[in-house]
């Protein structure tokens, strides 16, 4: 049987800059942010951002799919995960960890494929000073002396140095997020650990990170449902985290996947956003009075479009949407 995080994650070179015509995209009317995502066009994945005007190709290399992208937090370069072309989003299996400077060069390989007897690498982010590396990573752990292969927690230095486990569970974990302070640390979990597999008992939890043993203590959950939670991110205060939940089968029928947002107690949990969309990745805007986040409707928009809401989920509205065109995990920087 598949683990709880492989279940999860089968699912769902050369630089040039280049611009496409922005008269065929819907200006999006914040100018003052710069959104990077991945995007795809008859052919494979590749690194742009987009200014409210125009969309610039930052990474253009034929030979691999480029996606993932998540920026630093001083706003020199970004992260990105490398597959081989046509390998497409999620191939954690065969991907490689790279960083560029912001404007698309000077990439290169952090974290290649198997370091540190990873079978797989993922989900990759900065911590809030930007000195480290939170992923998860399929691998034994032999200091709990649990020699099964799971997805687990780790973090390691903006090099790629210095790999450590944090998660000392004894079951799969997935999806991590910092804390803006870098204290606390989200994740996907199972509820019931007599069926691991389930992707509906796939819940929202958090601890503490001691950064002396290295290691997550005080778990606790966040989010209380049968159905299919995933991707948490924090605001920028702190005081909410966005995360996605609807029944995993939807992902596959393009529908019905909603934005929720809890405290990070678990004391509230409220209902962002539900249209009957597959509504995905939410991440917030710098000032945290929006989330962003991909869509992928039935019968439209077209496939893997970016839009935006306010914290409350009103407002909905497009930031790059063309037929044909995937564009998917956007974040958002201050210009």
């Amino acid at each position: 049987m598949k683990s709880f995080l492989f279940f999860l994650f089968v699912f769902f070179g050369i630089i040039s800059c280049t611009t496409e015509d922005a008269t065929t995209i819907p200006p999006d009317d914040d100018h003052s942010l710069i959104y990077y995502y991945d995007r795809k066009e008859n052919g494979n994945l590749q690194v742009y951002s987009y200014d409210g005007i125009q969309e610039t190709n930052l990474v253009n290399d034929n030979s691999y799919d480029y996606w993932w992208i998540k920026v630093s937090p001083d706003k020199t370069k970004f992260l990105c995960y490398r597959s081989p072309k046509n390998a497409g989003h999620n191939s954690y299996p065969v991907c490689e960890l790279m960083v560029f400077d912001i404007d698309g060069s000077n990439g290169r390989v952090i974290v290649p494929l198997h370091s540190y007897g990873w079978e797989i690498q993922a989900h990759a982010k900065w911590s809030p000073d930007g000195t480290k590396i939170l992923a998860t990573a399929k691998c034994p752990d032999p200091s709990i002396n649990d020699m099964v292969s799971r997805g687990r927690m780790v973090v390691f230095d903006a090099d790629g140095s210095n790999p450590y486990i944090i998660s000392k569970f004894k079951h799969d974990i997935a999806d991590p997020a910092w804390s803006p302070d870098g204290r606390q640390v989200t994740y996907v979990g199972p509820s019931d650990l007599n069926f691991p597999t389930n992707p509906e008992k796939a819940e929202i939890y958090q601890a503490t990170l001691n950064y002396t043993t290295m290691a997550l203590e005080n778990p606790i959950r966040l989010t209380f449902d049968d159905v299919y939670c995933y991707d948490p991110a924090w605001s920028p205060d702190g005081k909410w985290i966005a995360y996605s939940k609807g029944t995993f089968i939807n992902l596959y029928l393009h529908m019905n996947h909603d934005i929720y947002k809890c405290r990070p107690d678990g004391s509230e949990d409220v209902l962002v956003l539900q249209d009957g969309k597959l509504n995905g990745v939410p991440t917030w805007t710098p000032n945290g009075e929006r989330l962003i986040f991909h869509v992928l409707g039935k019968n439209g928009p077209p496939p893997f479009s970016l839009y935006s809401c306010n914290a409350n989920g009103n407002d909905k509205k497009v930031i790059l949407s063309t037929d044909g065109v995937y564009r998917t995990t956007p974040s958002a920087i201050e210009k």
